[in-house]
């Protein structure tokens, strides 16, 4: 990804209005019991589209956020989605831009690690965790969200930031050059 003052404009956008609807929508939405949580799965998409550095400064300034709104202990969600971020984006740096179901099932994993990850750390640092075999069906569930929510982001985070994409692929139909000739 290039990032140029527009593109940084519009990440940092995308960034407010993630954590923004987040907090104060998807947060009060219920379906069956269990309330949606996208922030992961921004977090692995800007890794997948912008690699491992994007990835990783995008998803702290989403923890970062997401720890100043609510009532949690600081600095867990910022560790978290910033190895979220980095994490899918060395994937993304061993090959091409993943297609849309691929990153769908990432986004769903990130989503399923961060639950985990941020229910023990909340728990070891003294604060009410919700860590119990009850939960697990409440992971599945958002698990589940998130797969299904992370195709759309996906798909709307690369339009609104294609400006800025680096294509990998090279062009099938072009020939090499050979010098002398």
């Amino acid at each position: 990804m290039i990032i140029t003052s527009k593109v940084a404009l519009r990440i940092l956008l995308i960034v407010l209005a993630a954590v923004l609807l987040q907090n104060a929508l998807f947060s009060m939405v219920e379906l069956l019991g269990v309330s949606f949580w996208i922030l992961p799965a921004v977090a692995a998409i800007f890794g997948l589209l912008g690699g491992s550095m994007v990835g990783a400064t995008v998803g702290f300034v989403i923890g970062f956020l997401a720890d100043g709104l609510t009532d949690g202990p600081l600095g867990t969600a910022c560790l978290v989605f910033m190895g979220i971020g980095y994490a899918t984006g060395l994937y993304r740096e061993r090959g091409d831009q993943p297609p849309v179901s691929t990153a769908a099932t990432i986004a769903a994993a990130a989503t399923l690690v961060a639950n985990v990850v941020l229910g023990l750390l909340t728990t070891l640092l003294g604060f009410d965790g919700y860590t119990s075999a009850a939960a697990l069906p409440d992971l599945v569930i958002q698990t589940a969200y998130a797969f299904l929510l992370a195709a759309p982001l996906f798909i709307l985070i690369r339009r609104i930031l294609k400006p800025a994409l680096v294509d990998e692929r090279i062009s099938r139909h072009r020939r090499p050059t050979v010098l002398g000739s």
